[in-house]
C-alpha cells in the first residue's frame, strides 16, 4: 500500500499503539517553504525515549497533529526536496534530519547555507536548534549513499553517546572509577562503551537475560551482569550510573546498593519507562540529572567550537560505523521494512522491549 499523503501517529498514553491516517492537505507553497519527501528513517529505542518525554521536553510539539491524544513520534532519516520556494534549497536535493513518520513534511526554510538550512516554523522552537536543522548531503564531505542506513540508525544515537562521554570526561567522571550502564544492549549504551575504551574507568553492563549473550558478545564492557544481580554487585568503589533504561525501580535498587559510593546519576535515555521525575522520595544519594545532547551541541555553537567538534565526531563516527557493520563479525544486521504499516509492528516491539538487539530497523516510505 502506498504511503502517499499518509502519516503514522502514536497514542501518547500508550507508546506502542499507533494509528495510520491521512495527512492534512497543504495549500500552495508560500515564500521560503520547502516540501521534503521522506524516503527512509530508523526506528530504535531512542524514538521511544522521544515519546516517553514527549510532554516533559517538548517532542510532541515539534510536529503538531491537531489531536490532543495522538502525537507524531519524531524519527531521523533521509528525504528529497520535492518542491521549494526557498532560494538555495533546490528540488531534488537530498537531506538528512528530523522528521515525523509521514510521507512529506513542509518546512519554513531559514539560515540557508551551503551545508543546509533550518526549519523556522514556530512549533519547532519547542526543542533545541540542533533538532531543526537539515543537512544538505551534497555539501557533507562525510556523506556516503552506501552508509545511509547506518547513518539513519546510529548518527542520532552515537552523537548522544559521544557527547555524553565528552561531558563525563570534562567533569573527570565526577570522581568515579567505575561506570555502570543500564540497558546495555541499546545502541546508545554500547556506543558510549565503545567511546570509553581508552579511558581509565571500568565499564559495567546491566542487561536483561534475553539480551545478555548479545551484550557479552560486543566485547566493549569490562563486565556484564543481569538486572537480578544488582544487590550482589561489588561496592567500595566510586561509581557513576549511566542510565539508559530510565527505570525508577532499578534506579532505587542501584542507589540503595552503592550508597555513598555513587558519585553521579546521568540519565540519558528511557528504554524501559515512559515517565521520569528527579524528585523521588524513595531515592538515596545523588538526584538523577537528565543529559541532553542537543544542549551540548548548542553550547559548542555558541562557543564557536562546533566545527572542530564535528570534525572529531564524524571521524570517530565513521570508525564506529565500520565496527558495527563489520562484514566478518557485525554487531547488527540492518533490516529494511517497507512502508508505514510495517513500522507499526517495529514500534510495538520497541515499546514492549522485545525487539531483537541485533536488528537495526530501517523503514522505507512506500510510493
Amino acid at each position: 500500500m502506498s504511503d502517499v499523503r499518509r502519516r503514522l501517529m502514536t497514542r501518547k498514553s500508550n507508546i506502542g499503539e499507533t494509528r495510520l491516517a491521512d495527512s492534512p492537505a497543504h495549500g500552495e507553497l508560500r515564500d521560503g517553504e520547502v516540501v521534503l519527501a521522506l524516503d527512509r528513517f530508523s526506528l530504535t529505542t531512542n524514538n521511544i525515549t522521544y515519546a516517553a518525554y514527549g510532554d516533559a521536553i517538548g517532542y510532541w510539539r515539534v510536529f503538531p497533529t491537531g489531536e490532543n491524544d495522538l502525537g507524531m513520534m519524531p524519527v531521523w532519516g533521509f528525504a528529497d526536496v520535492a518542491a521549494s520556494r526557498a532560494p538555495g534549497v533546490d528540488v531534488g536535493a537530498r537531506v538528512f534530519g528530523y522528521f515525523p513518520m509521514a510521507d512529506t513534511l513542509v518546512v519554513q526554510a531559514e539560515k540557508i547555507r551551503r551545508g543546509g538550512f533550518a526549519d523556522a516554523s514556530p512549533w519547532r522552537k519547542a526543542v533545541p536548534d540542533i533538532y531543526n536543522r537539515y543537512v544538505l548531503c551534497a555539501a557533507d564531505r562525510h556523506y556516503s549513499a552506501a552508509l545511509e542506513n547506518s547513518e539513519a540508525l546510529f548518527r542520532p544515537l552515537f552523537i548522544t553517546a559521544y557527547t555524553a562521554v565528552d561531558f563525563l570526561r570534562e567533569n573527570q567522571f565526577f570522581g568515579a572509577r567505575r561506570i555502570v550502564v543500564s540497558s546495555a544492549s541499546s545502541k546508545t549504551a554500547y556506543g558510549a562503551a565503545w567511546c570509553l575504551a581508552d579511558d581509565d574507568v571500568t565499564v559495567m553492563a546491566l542487561t536483561g537475560a534475553r539480551n545478555r549473550a548479545f551484550v557479552e558478545g560486543l566485547g566493549v564492557y569490562d563486565a556484564v551482569h543481569g538486572y537480578e544481580a544488582v544487590e550482589g554487585l561489588e561496592t567500595g568503589m566510586p561509581t557513576l550510573y549511566l542510565d539508559l533504561a530510565g527505570d525508577a525501580a532499578l534506579r532505587r535498587r542501584l542507589h540503595a546498593r552503592f550508597g555513598t559510593d555513587l558519585t553521579y546519576d546521568c540519565l540519558v535515555g528511557s528504554t524501559q519507562s515512559d515517565s521520569f521525575t528527579a524528585d523521588d522520595p524513595a531515592l538515596t544519594g545523588p538526584k538523577p540529572v537528565f543529559f541532553f545532547a542537543a544542549t551540548c551541541l548548542d553550547q559548542h555553537r555558541t562557543q564557536g567550537t562546533l566545527h572542530a567538534f564535528y570534525d572529531r565526531f564524524l571521524a570517530d563516527q565513521r570508525a564506529f560505523f565500520g565496527r558495527v557493520v563489520d562484514p566478518v563479525s557485525p554487531w547488527i544486521h540492518i533490516v529494511e521494512h517497507g512502508g508505514l504499516e510495517a513500522a507499526r509492528g517495529v514500534i510495538r516491539d520497541l515499546a514492549d522491549g522485545v525487539s531483537d538487539p541485533m536488528e537495526g530497523a530501517i523503514v522505507r516510505i512506500a510510493r
